[in-house]
């Protein structure tokens, strides 16, 4: 059995520890509550700075100018990037390719009137015969079938064709999609 003097030992060595781990938990505690309040003040310094930098938005959006710079920033990010010089550039260059399709020197085809950009073509033609668009001419190629070997052209099409005046030939519209800007 354990003299006196051992129990208390035994005692005073369960106190301070129990001590201990009361002081712990008190100070882990005390880390716990002001963690806590630092946290909040950062969440309501950002809420202020939000608030501000809202009512700052808000103010811009009572000046007049701001429907039109709006406006504007949004025709800049739907427009095209490619500058006026290169777009004239590339529509001469398919005006070109288009002129070259007829490499006859016979003037079977006209050319008469034309819608050029770097979406869509729409050209007025006439010919003095429908089998020069169709069919074989002296082993060349058909009008058609030329046109489609243009690679930056897309969706052919005739939708109508119209007795000339003159009643000797064919006037046509020639609509076609432009890809990748004519390139």
């Amino acid at each position: 059995m354990a003299t006196r003097q051992q129990q208390s030992s035994n005692y005073k060595t369960i106190f301070w520890v129990f001590l201990l781990i009361t002081l712990i938990v008190f100070a882990y505690r005390w880390y716990l509550f002001l963690w806590k309040k630092n946290v909040e003040k950062n969440i309501s310094d950002i809420q202020t700075e939000i608030s501000q930098a809202q009512n700052n938005l808000n103010s811009f959006s009572d000046i007049e100018w701001y429907d039109k710079l709006k406006y504007v920033q949004q025709l800049e990010n739907d427009a095209n990037m490619m500058p006026w010089s290169d777009h004239i550039k590339a529509i001469m260059a398919i005006f070109d390719d288009l002129l070259a399709v007829d490499n006859s020197d016979t003037f079977n085809i006209a050319f008469s009137d034309f819608e050029i950009s770097l979406e869509s073509i729409r050209l007025n033609w006439y010919v003095t015969n429908l089998r020069i668009l169709y069919q074989w001419s002296n082993w060349k190629l058909w009008l058609i079938q030329r046109f489609e070997e243009l690679d930056f052209l897309d969706d052919i099409a005739i939708k109508t064709y119209e007795k000339s005046d003159d009643d000797f030939g064919y006037n046509f519209t020639l609509t076609a999609n432009v890809i990748n800007n004519g390139k």
